[in-house]
């Protein structure tokens, strides 16, 4: 305590007989003071970036669009074909494979293990 205590005392002595010091540290921390306040009022406010989209190009293909090398494409498979909602029945005759029992059957046990995987901790 007597550390602080002298401290203070020291303090109190200096600035006592020292006036001028003491008054031109006060004008000089006011000024300061009063500088802050001022540069901070008559700052000009920053405008907020806003971000701009660049303009958008066009795409221009470099050269035309061919379709892949496959030989797992027929020649009746066309990229921008029409869909139609039901299939004829040359095409189903065609594109559809009615699957064995044994294939069902499988199919059906392999779901079976899976689900019971899943939900083989379950309470």
């Amino acid at each position: 305590m007597n550390f602080f205590e002298n401290i203070k005392k020291n303090l109190q002595n200096f600035l006592r007989e020292n006036t001028k010091i003491t008054t031109g540290i006060t004008i000089l921390l006011i000024a300061l003071a009063v500088f802050a306040f001022a540069s901070g009022i008559f700052q000009k406010k920053k405008k907020q970036d806003i971000f701009i989209f660049p303009k958008q190009i066009p795409f221009s293909a470099v050269e035309d669009f061919f379709p892949p090398k496959e030989d797992s494409l027929t020649e009746d498979y066309y990229f921008s074909r029409e869909q139609n909602a039901t299939w004829s029945k040359d095409e189903f005759d065609r594109w559809f494979s009615v699957p064995s029992k044994e294939n069902v059957e499988s199919l059906g046990k392999s779901n079976e293990k899976i689900a019971n995987e899943i939900l083989g901790a379950a309470p």
